[in-house]
């Protein structure tokens, strides 16, 4: 019989991650089979979030046509937020939102004419 293994506590996804890839990496764990198990773990991959940050335009905001000054206006924008996680780290990132929905809550789209 095999002696039993000493009672640890358990470890938090990430520290419990990097105990794999460190076994991995010292050969004694197939680094194959620990990409698997992370990956199947959420570890790895692509992720996307949605968010809704909101606030208050205080500070230039630059822009592709200049720098728009403050405006003093609150707004709330829904982003979609795509990432790559590799070895528990972000490897990269991207956001993406309505451009049209920001420049009318900051008051820069002119008027719409009226109906006839």
């Amino acid at each position: 019989m095999r002696n039993a293994r000493a009672w640890r506590p358990a470890l938090d996804p990430g520290q419990a991650g990097a105990e794999l890839r460190a076994l991995g990496g010292e050969g004694k764990l197939e680094p194959a089979a620990v990409n698997a198990v992370l990956a199947a773990a959420g570890d790895t991959g692509p992720r996307v979030r949605r968010a809704w940050p909101a606030g208050t335009h205080t500070g230039p905001l630059a822009t592709p046509q200049g720098e728009v000054p403050p405006t003093g206006r609150t707004l709330q924008l829904p982003i979609c937020l795509g990432f790559e996680v590799a070895a528990g780290r972000i490897t990269s990132n991207h956001a993406y939102y309505d451009q049209m929905t920001l420049a009318a809550q900051l008051g820069l789209l002119p008027e719409p004419a009226p109906a006839n």
